[in-house]
């Protein structure tokens, strides 16, 4: 009993969490984490079915190589793997180096040649992948309690694991809405065609430049494809004014990235994407729009993505003004280093542009 309510307490933080994250990349890092330790093994992997080929791919893995992980496939009822997958069923190997259905890789160590494996079941029993657990640090072999345990443990991953992917895929539903709408702004004018995607393309590079996290390109990435969508409540004739604005309808366009994150901010999972739209028309110097502020208090994505966006327009012929040639926009941009731009950012960008000598280049009226 005593047993029992310990891992019955071990099964429960677990549960919580893995199920309180809501990205599946964080739902299975922190699955094979917590699997780990909770077993003190040396080698754990979670593999996910692939539904096109029908194979188990590992998706995250504890203690093997990485040409192991990336290399591995299984099929349904291959290895033991795949026979725990295309049958349902725990399994808890005595001596995986008797059993026909194992194959040993050379870098790897076994201790106690015991070995346990479970299936995910998803929705109405579906196997949606495997998690494997052996080697004990302690060296004894695994335990029928064992395998119990971790049969508890992949049932709440699964639900975990579901509920991500049910998250990711309204996460993309709700992104290719938003995106079909800032795609129809871009569509309007031939002179501003293509501009979000040029952007998307400048900014993502200043950024690993600076060599900032994959998390934080994913949201400059998505910020830059929507930062325009504020646009959608100004009146065309402004937007399409092929002369110089007045001082009113100059004061209707800086409402846009206000309009923008406003359009945005009730989706919760665009949070980090919002400020980033709000604050691309800041200037380091705190004459940007439409808050003002100024230096590190910007953002640092909408501190790239200004750099980004100035340097597409730029080069891109509008209504009232030819394009600037590469070298042009480049002195311009040098200009503002330290007062429209973060002088940083805008160094990471002239790297950038020392490798890529065609960037900014057209040869016709710009769709970007």
């Amino acid at each position: 009993m005593a047993r029992k309510k310990k891992d019955l307490s071990a099964l429960y933080k677990v549960v919580r969490k893995i199920t309180s994250f809501l990205s599946l990349d964080q739902v299975l890092r922190t699955l094979i984490e917590e699997t780990t330790l909770l077993f003190n093994s040396e080698i754990t992997s979670v593999m996910l079915l692939d539904e096109e080929s029908n194979e188990l791919v590992i998706e995250v893995a504890k203690g093997l190589a990485p040409r192991v992980v990336r290399n591995t496939r299984i099929k349904m009822g291959e290895r033991i793997s795949g026979w725990v997958a295309k049958h349902g069923k725990a399994i808890l190997v005595k001596d995986v180096e008797k059993d026909p259905r194992f194959r040993k890789r050379s870098q790897e160590k076994y201790y106690t040649k015991s070995l346990i494996s479970a299936p995910i079941k998803g929705r109405k029993g579906k196997v949606i992948g495997v998690v494997n657990v052996n080697n004990k640090k302690t060296r004894r072999p695994f335990t029928k309690n064992d395998l119990e345990f971790l049969q508890g443990v992949a049932s709440q991953a699964a639900i975990a694991i579901e509920n991500a992917r049910l998250y990711e895929n309204l996460h993309q539903a709700y992104l290719q809405t938003i995106r079909a709408l800032a795609t129809a702004i871009d569509t309007k004018d031939h002179y501003t065609y293509d501009h979000s995607e040029h952007v998307t393309k400048y900014a993502i590079a200043i950024a690993e430049e600076l060599g900032i996290s994959k998390r934080e390109r994913e949201e400059i990435k998505e910020a830059c494809q929507l930062h325009d969508i504020g646009k959608i409540g100004i009146h065309d004739r402004i937007l399409t004014k092929p002369g110089k604005l007045t001082e009113e309808e100059w004061k209707e366009i800086k409402l846009h990235p206000r309009k923008g994150a406003d359009i945005l901010e009730p989706l919760d999972f665009l949070s980090g994407v919002v400020e980033l739209v709000r604050e691309h028309h800041e200037r380091y110097n705190g004459k940007g729009y439409p808050n003002g502020i100024k230096g590190q208090k910007i953002t640092l994505g909408a501190r790239v993505m200004a750099v980004a966006d100035a340097f597409d327009a730029m080069t891109s012929e509008r209504p009232y003004r030819g394009a600037l040639s590469r070298r042009e926009a480049i002195e311009e941009l040098k200009k503002q280093s330290g007062s429209q731009f973060d002088p940083r950012v805008l160094k990471a960008f002239l790297e950038v542009l020392k490798k890529k000598p065609r960037w900014g280049i057209k040869t016709k009226i710009s769709k970007g």
